[in-house]
């Protein structure tokens, strides 16, 4: 400390790259398509929802058209956020409970693996759509790997991105990365625009981004993805200006 300032520590541009590497995503074999709103609210994912009965939407918001999609697709569909009340949500035949995913279990939390197994879901023909607002490092370091392998594709929103800079979030993030990373492939990766970028080292990165994983005994092949965006991605924010994955993913 000096001056009542912290000085965090911060990584190097190394190291840096070389997470950006691991983001690289792969055509794997599927065509994309996209299943939401326009916008924000809309993923993109493999297309291969005639595989997916169930799917687990924690932090589910106020936009619900990616649900509702799935929904109307025949997909059972069940959602988690303690921060909205079920009358809110004009859906049909969906499961709904009143507490935000956590690493731990309370009143108000629970966790992945407990909410997946209190269903008593024999098949893994899941899919998991999580955007809780920067609980998914948490959340995803206590989750078993048995649990997270139950699901066919996830889709993760992975927020504060501008934080890598920052020694102990980067080994947070690279971890969590690394985990997914043991049994599941990238297939597409979408920057939100919602809070424009942040420079470092000569790197202009998103603040948040969306990111498709695909299960690897699904990818029928592995091939680098050298063209993005994706003809059916969209800025998430429609006012805002648009930003780009930096080239250190793609052309990596």
């Amino acid at each position: 400390y000096l001056f009542n300032l912290n000085l965090d520590l911060s990584i190097k541009k190394e190291k840096l790259k070389k997470i950006l590497f691991k983001l690289k995503p792969f055509y794997l074999g599927y065509d994309l398509i996209r299943i939401g709103s326009n916008n924000d609210g809309g993923y993109l994912l493999p297309d291969i929802l005639d595989q997916i009965k169930v799917c687990f939407s924690p932090g589910t918001g106020n936009n619900i058209n990616f649900e509702k999609d799935l929904i109307k697709r025949g997909i059972k569909t069940y959602l988690a956020d303690g921060t909205i009340n079920e009358s809110r949500m004009q859906l049909k035949d969906f499961n709904f409970i009143k507490k935000n995913i956590s690493s731990f279990e309370s009143c108000k939390t629970i966790t992945l693996e407990n909410w997946v197994n209190s269903q008593n879901i024999s098949s893994n023909d899941m899919l998991l759509q999580m955007d809780i607002e920067s609980s998914e490092y948490e959340v995803l370091h206590s989750t078993p790997e048995e649990t997270l392998k139950k699901f066919k594709v996830i889709i993760i929103e992975f927020h504060y991105i501008e934080k890598i800079s920052n020694i102990y979030f980067y080994q947070n993030f690279n971890n969590v990365l690394d985990k997914l990373l043991l049994n599941f492939e990238i297939c597409h990766i979408h920057p939100n625009n919602c809070q424009g970028t942040y420079s470092l080292h000569g790197i202009e990165l998103p603040t948040a981004i969306e990111v498709t994983f695909l299960r690897k005994d699904l990818c029928k092949n592995k091939v680098p993805v050298t063209n993005l965006p994706h003809e059916l991605d969209q800025k998430n924010i429609t006012i805002l200006d648009d930003v780009f994955l930096p080239k250190e993913i793609i052309n990596n």
